[in-house]
């Protein structure tokens, strides 16, 4: 992927000289529900705008403030220096109230300066903040800090999540504008690059797929370019199969690094994990490549038998309420169950459901088998109990499809004379 600059996105009109056409785009908004709220630091218009994109390719400027930053202009390098950095930074803090001079103002939120990045290219210092101020504010005259009237900082609080909220800093925002065109080409070209990504993931073409990587990477263990590669093709060896989906991408962009942010889905014949996952990329011979990568679970890791045990009793449910429509939902439309096809399914199900008042399903331990992608045979002992009547015997089934997608395709029943 080349290096394009991809800017911010303005739906309003800023105060700094812009064309009607012009476009910046540093965040992009792939499919993201919302982006949350995002602080975009313009160094050479002392400016700041607080922006979200509530809807995919969409943003709105919230909140614009006006800033000083460090005494000396360019990207920080050193401890001291005077320079505010440069690049994608966290809100990781909030300094204590007792702790700040008036010098500081009523309010004062740490960023996470020096970062892996940052690191990597042996830049030091540290105490970067967004602080208010006890004098007015003028042009270039923090060490290295984002200074806000004490007023502003105070309003901005409200807008700000710990350990969440990006902040993008840039030398000159309008330096990133870009024509509707090129903004465009740059949501399908970072939508290409994430599915590209995942689908050499998920088809185990571990050499392309480790094309994405730079030869710094290290991963959340310290695991090095050589190690990662022997680890996932270890991997490939181990797994049948897996599936691997990604959505809700959102971009962040800068002139250093890009962070790219999704859902991740992943599903093996052994376990079911969803989460955030986020690749941090730099720049390197005009093509993007991942230097670290972070994972974070939102829903607990699953067993894949723990999977299909939540399958199967939601399916049980539906049977002993006797919600035809909700059964009938586990089935796929390709369903086969002895003689009946989907549609002679429903008929006989919704008759057997109208002669019956109280019905009452046991089943013991299940058997799981799995030989292809996304398709499970599973076998268990099973007791009907309906009205005074009983059976007993033993039900196999063939379920197909991704988390929360499960399907019933198959379904036959042997009763025990």
């Amino acid at each position: 992927m080349s290096r394009r600059r991809f800017g911010l996105i303005l739906l309003i009109q800023l105060p700094i000289a812009i064309l009607a056409d012009q476009i910046f785009s540093n965040v992009i908004n792939i499919s993201a529900d919302s982006t949350g709220y995002i602080l975009v630091v313009d160094k050479t218009h002392q400016k700041m705008y607080m922006v979200i994109s509530k809807t995919p390719g969409a943003l709105e400027v919230v909140n614009e403030y006006r800033i000083t930053t460090g005494r000396q202009i360019g990207d920080k390098e050193r401890e001291g220096d005077l320079k505010t950095p440069e690049g994608i930074y966290y809100v990781n803090g909030r300094v204590p109230d007792s702790k700040l001079t008036p010098k500081y103002g009523p309010i004062a939120y740490t960023l996470d300066y020096p970062n892996f990045v940052d690191r990597l290219q042996n830049r030091s210092g540290s105490n970067i903040w967004i602080h208010g101020r006890d004098e007015a504010i003028k042009d270039f005259i923090t060490e290295g800090c984002i200074s806000l009237e004490n007023g502003q900082i105070l309003s901005l609080g409200k807008y700000i999540t710990i350990n969440q909220t990006p902040v993008i800093i840039l030398n000159d925002l309008s330096a990133y504008n870009v024509k509707q065109s090129e903004y465009q080409a740059g949501i399908t070209e970072w939508a290409n690059f994430a599915d590209g990504w995942a689908q050499s993931w998920d088809a185990g073409a571990i050499s392309a797929y480790i094309g994405y990587y730079a030869p710094s990477f290290r991963d959340e263990t310290g695991r090095n370019l050589k190690q990662y590669k022997a680890f996932k093709s270890a991997l490939e060896e181990r797994y049948q199969w897996k599936k691997v989906l990604v959505d809700k991408v959102s971009v962040l962009v800068s002139e250093h690094e890009t962070h790219l942010k999704f859902r991740q889905r992943y599903l093996s014949p052994i376990f079911y994990s969803e989460g955030q996952k986020q690749l941090f990329l730099i720049p390197q011979n005009s093509e993007w490549k991942i230097v670290r990568e972070t994972f974070a679970l939102t829903t607990p890791r699953l067993s894949t038998d723990e999977l299909l045990e939540q399958f199967l009793q939601s399916w049980e449910n539906a049977w002993e309420k006797r919600e035809i429509d909700t059964y009938l939902a586990f089935y796929a439309d390709d369903f086969i169950g002895g003689e009946y096809d989907l549609a002679g399914w429903r008929v006989y199900k919704t008759q057997v459901f109208q002669s019956v008042e109280k019905v009452r399903i046991e089943r013991g331990a299940m058997r799981v088998q799995t030989n292809e992608e996304q398709v499970w045979k599973i076998t268990f002992r099973q007791i009907y109990q309906a009205d005074g009547y009983r059976d007993e015997g033993t039900k196999t089934m063939t379920i197909k499809g991704f988390p929360g997608n499960l399907k019933i395709v198959r379904e036959e029943w042997i009763e025990e004379q």
